[in-house]
Order: structure tokens, then sequence, then C-alpha cells
């Protein structure tokens, strides 16, 4: 049994060019999401995100298309392999703004505990927020 997923919307000044690097450049992912990341942007390419405060987590490119959309399948659990616990599909979509910008569709899905869903609602809020804040500056 699966939870409901989590959606958020987000609208940039920014081209989609521009946000589609902050989200795929493991540099500048860095900047906003996890504090250390290292995986190649293919399908089935596999990798981590590390937080100082929270661990390592595996991580695997489900889906690559740019520069609209790129899924990832991210363990759980800290310090566990991908396929040795419960994981969720992160997607992000990038749409052109009418009249400029781009609109980012973030879609969390596959989770199978609540207080997983509840800890990234969260989770969530916060790093799009910093997103918002990195894309900007």
């Amino acid at each position: 049994m699966t939870i409901d997923a989590i959606e958020r919307r987000v609208e940039f000044d920014a081209e989609p060019e521009r946000v589609w690097k902050a989200v795929t450049d493991g540099r500048e992912l860095a900047s906003w999401f996890p504090d250390a990341g290292a995986f190649d942007l293919a399908p089935g390419a596999e990798g981590d995100f590390v937080w100082d405060n929270h661990g390592t987590y595996a991580v695997r490119v489900e889906a690559f298309d740019p520069p609209r959309h790129v899924a990832w399948r991210w363990a759980r659990d800290a310090e566990t392999p991908l396929d040795d616990g419960p994981s969720t599909l992160v997607e992000f979509t990038l749409t052109p703004r009418a009249g400029g910008g781009t609109i980012l569709d973030l879609r969390e899905s596959g989770f199978v505990r609540e207080q997983d869903r509840q800890s990234n609602i969260g989770g969530w809020k916060a790093e799009l927020a910093e997103l918002v804040d990195f894309v900007a500056g």
C-alpha cells in the first residue's frame, strides 16, 4: 500500500534552462538541496545524496529528458542500499511560463510510511524555498 504523493508547484522568473541547471547540475544542486551529491545524469545511473546532519542516501536516476523532466528514486533510510528498503520517486517537470519564466512541478510518490511523507512535506517546503532563492540570486 502506498500513501498519497507530495505535489508542489513553484514559479520562477528565470527561463527553463536556468531552473533546469539548478535541479540537475551537481554543484548547483548541492547549493540548495543536499550538502553533497554524486551521480551521472543518465537513466539507471546511481549515486548518493549526503547531508551532514542526516547521512548518505542512495539515489538512482529513473528518467532524464532535458530540459523538461528529471526523476530519481532515493532510499528513505540513510546508509541503506536503494533496493534494501523503502524508496520514493522524486520528479521535477519544467514548463515554460506564458510571458516568460518557468513553472516547476515537483511530485514525490511511493511512500509506504506516513511519517516519511509528513517529514518530506516540511522538507520540500524548505528545500524549494532555498531553490527559489538560489535561482533568483
